[in-house]
C-alpha cells in the first residue's frame, strides 16, 4: 500500500488573476451541460492568441488559473494581459453583450513574492439561456430574431422584458426570452439593443398569444 505524505516544505502558494463563478441565469445555480473556458494572451501589438492552458474548475463551477505566471524567479518580469472566453452547450455568456471575453492581468509570482494583484473572491459570471436551453414546460418563452434596418441578423443583441428577464441573441440573431412574471391578457414591450453599436428597437406583444409564433425586433 502506498501512502502519500505532504510535508510543509512541499507546499505551494497559488494565486489566480481571475476567478469566475459560472451561474445559470435562470436558476442561479451551476450551469447545465458543458461549459468550456478558452484562455487567450495578448501580444505586444494588441492582438489575441489562444493558448492551450487549461483552467482549474471547482465543484461549484468556479473557473480559475492558479498556476498562471508562477515563476521560479520573478525579478524583471511584467504582468501579462489575458482574457477568458466561454463556450457553453445551452448558454450565451452575458459578457458578450459588449465584449469578446473577460480580460484580466496576471502578475508574476512565486512563494516568496506574491502577485501584486489577484482575485480574492470569485466573480459571478451569468450565463443566459440560448435557444436550445431546456426550459421547463411551465415557463413561457418568447422566441424570435433581432435584425437591423437592412434586415441583417444581429448577434449579441440584448433582449429584455423590463428589468425582469433578459437574453442575448446567438450568432444567427435568434433569442429565447423567458417570461415568468407576466400576467396573462396584458400587452408588454420587449426591448432589444446592440450595445456595441448603440442601436436599439422595441415591439409590443400580447401575452400569452405572442409566444406561439416567432417575433422580429428591428433595431436602428
Amino acid at each position: 500500500m502506498t501512502t502519500w505524505v505532504t510535508t510543509p516544505a512541499e507546499g505551494n502558494r497559488l494565486y489566480s488573476g481571475v476567478s469566475l463563478r459560472l451561474l445559470d441565469e435562470l436558476t442561479n445555480q451551476a450551469p447545465l451541460g458543458c461549459v468550456k473556458a478558452l484562455l487567450d494572451i495578448q501580444a505586444s501589438d494588441g492582438t489575441w492568441r489562444t493558448t492551450d492552458i487549461q483552467d482549474t474548475r471547482s465543484p461549484s463551477s468556479v473557473v480559475s488559473y492558479p498556476w498562471l505566471e508562477r515563476h521560479a524567479v520573478v525579478t524583471g518580469l511584467q504582468p501579462q494581459q489575458y482574457r477568458v472566453r466561454l463556450t457553453a452547450d445551452y448558454y450565451i455568456p452575458y459578457y458578450q453583450l459588449n465584449s469578446d471575453g473577460i480580460a484580466f492581468k496576471a502578475y508574476p509570482y512565486n512563494d516568496a513574492n506574491p502577485p501584486t494583484q489577484f482575485a480574492l473572491i470569485p466573480s459571478d459570471t451569468p450565463l443566459l439561456p440560448a435557444t436550445n436551453y431546456p426550459f421547463a414546460n411551465y415557463i413561457p418563452v418568447l422566441r424570435g430574431v433581432v435584425v437591423d434596418s437592412t434586415r441583417k441578423l444581429v448577434a449579441n443583441a440584448y433582449v429584455t422584458q423590463g428589468n425582469t428577464e433578459r437574453a442575448l441573441t446567438d450568432p444567427s440573431g435568434n433569442f429565447a426570452l423567458p417570461l415568468r412574471w407576466v400576467q396573462s391578457g396584458t400587452t408588454i414591450p420587449i426591448d432589444a439593443a446592440d450595445q456595441r453599436t448603440g442601436r436599439s428597437g422595441s415591439i409590443d406583444i400580447s401575452f400569452p398569444t405572442a409566444i406561439s409564433r416567432s417575433q422580429t425586433i428591428s433595431i436602428s
